[in-house]
């Protein structure tokens, strides 16, 4: 098991740590567009050093092709919005080591089928180390190209970060969103090398003048990560960095010590949403960060990958997949982030895209982005009122058959999950006139219209076999 798939397992078991905040050391950067070179310099390595020109990207600006994808976090904060503001539904997948595992050709092949798919986000780490998926510690590409010369984070190695600014403006072409780690916590050591944190800030100064015409990024921290002083200093001064070129785009946190950012003292006050983090039936996490103040979007970011095994002898089956999207959107979150075993692209990865489970998810998806899901509120019992069951002691997805339920004030949208056969009680006088209900089948996303009424019962089998249904309830018709 790799550091990062050992790390990812202690999600479960590790209670919350309190850190020291640390001051913040501001430092200029230097940008392109002197009148000497149209490029980008490196930072001197002392004041009276000469600037040494690297050679500008040579990749175009994205526009994002008329695809939407995330850009900033609504009025209201429960949701995330488009470049044109419309409400946006994270659809996920987690290829940590996409920028340094895959050839251009490779990530074509794997970009081009995700957005078919209909996914609309990506989780990526800028740089690579064997514990987050990459090749080699030294940051290397699969090809062997290195970011840094001689280690200096500095010192830009120009076909590196060419070839990750081509990666990234192509994701913004397909309407994928990123959510990029500039340094994560597998690669703080190696090949990033715990720099000063006046190094640390021109880092970030440096990627943020690199990522200025890629609308599609979110920025991130953290990674399985335990917060300690030292590390905590450099990854805000990297966050620093990107701020002081004017950036403002939303940022966020993965730390391994809590579920979501906003339950650590110290980084609570530095993030813009929360990034969900939990093994374990997701509803618990995502409730909580949904009913914890700041009010900000709580979206589950990290649970179960599929072809992984995280929580020792039960499987992560198709089923804890779709209980993982429709908990999480029935708990308040704005979609959500699925993972593969191939976040670090084994043997094989080209042929496991269009996984049932993967299908799976994306029809689920796409049933919730069709209706107006950003109006829910999670329910608390005031129209789910019997029959919800569920087991407080649940270690895993499978372990717990609670039936969640969330609504939108006017009555006008309801969705409620229900993960096993049974009956369900409804106060159906919160709907508004004139609705109808339909029970959807999670593994295929087909509807079929049903009676509405104060009681409703679970049509039998899905076409997996399983007993996991959605009741769709509203106005709004819902097509197959």
């Amino acid at each position: 098991m790799s550091r990062r798939a050992a790390l990812r397992l202690l999600a479960v078991l590790v209670a919350a740590a309190v850190v020291v905040a640390v001051a913040v050391v501001g430092y200029r950067v230097l940008r392109p567009g002197t009148p000497e070179q149209d490029g980008w310099y490196e930072r001197p390595p002392a004041a009276d050093a000469p600037l040494r020109a690297v050679t500008p990207s040579t990749a175009r600006p994205a526009d994002g092709g008329g695809a939407p994808f995330v850009t900033a976090v609504a009025d209201g904060g429960r949701y995330f919005v488009d470049q044109d503001g419309a409400p946006i539904l994270v659809r996920g997948d987690a290829p940590w080591s996409l920028l340094v595992d895959l050839s251009p050709a490779e990530a074509e092949t794997y970009l081009t089928t995700r957005s078919e798919q209909g996914f609309n986000a990506l989780l990526v780490s800028l740089l690579g180390n064997p514990a987050n998926g990459g090749p080699s510690a030294d940051g290397a590409t699969v090809d062997g190209l290195l970011p840094f010369v001689d280690g200096d984070v500095t010192r830009w190695n120009a076909p590196y970060w060419d070839r990750a600014h081509d990666t990234l403006a192509r994701a913004a072409d397909l309407g994928l969103t990123v959510l990029l780690y500039p340094v994560d916590s597998w690669t703080l050591d190696e090949p990033f090398g715990s720099p000063s944190v006046a190094v640390c800030h021109d880092y970030g100064a440096m990627v943020g003048e690199w990522a200025a015409d890629l609308p599609h990024v979110l920025w991130m921290a953290g990674g399985d990560y335990t917060p300690e002083p030292a590390d905590d200093a450099c990854l805000e001064a990297v966050q620093e960095g990107i701020r002081s070129t004017g950036d403002s785009r939303p940022f966020s946190a993965q730390l391994i010590t809590v579920r979501f950012a906003g339950q650590d003292p110290h980084w609570d006050p530095l993030v813009d949403w929360d990034f969900v983090y939990s093994y374990q039936p997701v509803y618990e996490a995502v409730r909580e960060a949904y009913d914890t103040g700041p009010v900000r979007p709580a979206l589950l970011a990290e649970s179960n990958y599929e072809g992984e095994n995280n929580m020792g002898d039960q499987p992560t089956t198709t089923e804890t997949l779709r209980r993982q999207v429709l908990w999480a959107i029935t708990s308040g979150s704005p979609g959500d982030v699925y993972g593969t075993e191939d976040w670090e692209f084994l043997p094989g990865w080209q042929d496991r895209l269009r996984s049932e489970g993967a299908e799976q998810v994306a029809r689920l998806r796409d049933v919730v982005a069709s209706l107006p899901w950003w109006t829910l509120v999670p329910d608390d019992g005031a129209l789910l009122t019997g029959g919800a069951g569920g087991n407080p002691d649940a270690f895993d997805q499978l372990e717990t058959d609670l039936a969640t339920a969330a609504a939108s004030p006017d009555g006008d949208l309801a969705l409620v999950y229900v993960p096993t056969e049974r009956t369900v009680t409804l106060d159906v006088d919160r709907l508004a006139p004139g609705s109808r209900a339909w029970w959807v089948d999670p593994t295929t996303g087909e509807p079929a219209p049903a009676s509405l009424a104060g009681s409703m019962t679970t049509p039998g089998a899905n076409a997996a076999g399983d007993h996991d249904w959605l009741l769709v309830l509203g106005t709004h018709p819902v097509d197959g």
